[in-house]
């Protein structure tokens, strides 16, 4: 474990993290959190309607994975597999918001299903200056997020 990163250290990486992706990359994401409390699920913990809040527009870094060309049928098709959405953890809590399994992010027009959530982003090997949220996320249908496009 590092003994040389000290808070100021950690301060300084997120003001770095903050200006990257918001003044640089400046790439923004709407995420739409699962309504919990009124959601109705069976005894396997599913559901087949979710309602969700209004959409939370945030900064992210996004990473896509390899394409996997599949050649079934006639010609070759890509299909683009899962999607990765970094945020930062001090842009996250100064909108209060965290995103979950389940959640919807709207990106490029498209929606994609947050799958996995990976929290262990640690500077220093330190519990306590832990930077960085990743989504793990996949491209689902929009017949089935149930989300209402507003134009304001």
């Amino acid at each position: 474990m590092s003994r040389f990163v000290t808070q100021r250290d950690f301060l300084f990486f997120q003001h770095i993290n903050r200006e990257i992706v918001v003044d640089v990359v400046d790439v923004e994401v709407v995420l739409y959190k699962i309504i919990q409390d009124i959601v109705n699920v069976n005894i396997y913990g599913e559901s087949v309607s979710k309602a969700r809040y209004r959409g939370i527009s945030l900064n992210a870094l996004i990473k896509y994975s390899k394409i996997q060309p599949e050649s079934e049928g006639f010609g070759i098709d890509a299909t683009q597999k899962d999607v990765e959405f970094r945020f930062v953890r001090k842009l996250l809590q100064d909108v209060d918001v965290y995103p979950d399994i389940g959640d919807i992010v709207k990106y490029n027009e498209n929606y994609y299903e947050i799958h996995n959530t990976n929290e262990a982003q640690l500077i220093g090997g330190r519990p306590e200056y832990n930077h960085n949220v990743i989504c793990e996320a996949h491209l689902t249908r929009r017949s089935g997020i149930n989300i209402e496009e507003t134009h304001v």
